[in-house]
């Protein structure tokens, strides 16, 4: 085996590592059937909870690190349906309250909670066009960053803050707004979404270096 796929290999293997030791599933599997059956998005799931986990800007503003399990309550609802490619997911019908013992925090459930295989999430580009999609945030769709702030963005709908307003309010009929509160978002959690593409991208260049050195 060359050095390059050895060093390579071991990159690749500290970090699935240290992923699974610092964000192990804090639930039972089977209820978040999504990040088992789909890889595109159990990557996402895993990127959002480490943020989540971590003593940062971010995860302060949404209640601090527990809010980890109102998360995985969101995406336990969460199942792939197909409609409009402009939506990246959504919500609806009825909600349901609830108090978090451990923050304090109010937040909601609603009954649907979709994720659109046809949107932002996936894909990039409008079917059968070469017009790409919008992007969310200032991320460009179907990029790890976009998928990122997507459901940090659902995970808004869902938590009151201290003022007893919804951390973000209600945007399912005006993409507006929707693009107000993606913005929202990435000003507070923006650092700890770019970061994720910056370790990964400091793997391959300590990789780089260690076949140089060799050589």
């Amino acid at each position: 085996m060359k050095a390059r796929e050895i060093l390579t290999g071991i990159a690749l293997l500290a970090v699935a590592l240290s992923t699974i030791a610092a964000n192990p599933l804090p639930v039972d599997p089977s209820a978040l059937p999504l990040v088992l059956e789909d890889d595109v998005f159990g990557s996402a799931y895993y990127d959002t909870v480490a943020i989540l986990r971590s003593e940062n800007r971010c995860s302060e503003f949404f209640g601090g690190t527990s809010t980890v399990d109102i998360f995985d309550r969101l995406i336990a609802k969460m199942h792939k349906n197909y409609f409009p490619a402009d939506i990246g997911i959504r919500m609806g019908g009825e909600t349901e309250n609830f108090l978090d013992n451990q923050t304090n925090r109010r937040y909601r459930m609603f009954e649907k909670v979709e994720l659109n295989g046809n949107g932002p999430f996936y894909k990039s580009k409008y079917s059968d066009s070469v017009r790409t999609l919008p992007g969310i945030g200032t991320y460009r769709p179907d990029t790890r960053e976009a998928r990122v702030l997507m459901l940090l963005h659902e995970l808004g709908h869902t938590i009151k803050g201290d003022d007893g307003n919804w951390l973000l309010p209600n945007d399912g009929d005006d993409d507006s707004l929707s693009r107000r509160n993606s913005l929202k978002v990435e000003k507070v959690c923006g650092e700890e979404i770019s970061r994720l593409g910056r370790v990964e991208g400091k793997m391959g260049e300590l990789a780089n270096a260690a076949e140089v050195n060799h050589h």
